[in-house]
């Protein structure tokens, strides 16, 4: 669940009220880095979304930062210049959890757009379901 990714502590408050919930139309093609086949073919691992990378004082450096840089460089070239989206598991609930990074060139179209405080329906669910807490205003 994304809201977990942004707010670790489940807790919003009025100040959170201020970010806006985007919903967006159909993603063009993407790069996804959640699917086993792609991370084994590309020599990656789940480390490539989570940034769980080994810094051990006198080991052999962790080869992940050196993949994904020329990982970077290729899909920059494959997509002819024009970086794709990429779909990533999530830090918080890797199992489940998925992100999207995009660029300005592969943005998809906004269909609606609104502050985060008039979000009630997303409200009830995050107090219900996933143990947040917002601002009791918002609920009313």
């Amino acid at each position: 669940m994304a809201a977990r990714e942004r707010f670790p502590a489940r807790e919003l408050t009025d100040a959170d009220g201020a970010l806006w919930l985007v919903q967006l139309d159909q993603m063009p093609s993407a790069l996804h880095l959640t699917r086993q086949g792609n991370l084994d073919a590309l020599g990656l691992d789940d480390r490539v979304s989570t940034g769980r990378i080994a810094l051990t004082r006198g080991a052999d450096p962790d080869p992940l930062p050196d993949i994904g840089g020329r990982l970077a460089d290729a899909v920059y070239d494959w997509w002819d210049r024009v970086p794709p989206p990429l779909v990533y598991r999530s830090r918080t609930t890797p199992g489940v959890g998925r992100n999207l990074a995009f660029t300005r060139e592969t943005s998809p179209r906004t269909v609606t757009a609104r502050p985060l405080r008039e979000a009630t329906a997303i409200h009830v669910h995050l107090v219900l379901r996933a143990g947040f807490i917002v601002p009791h205003h918002w609920l009313t």
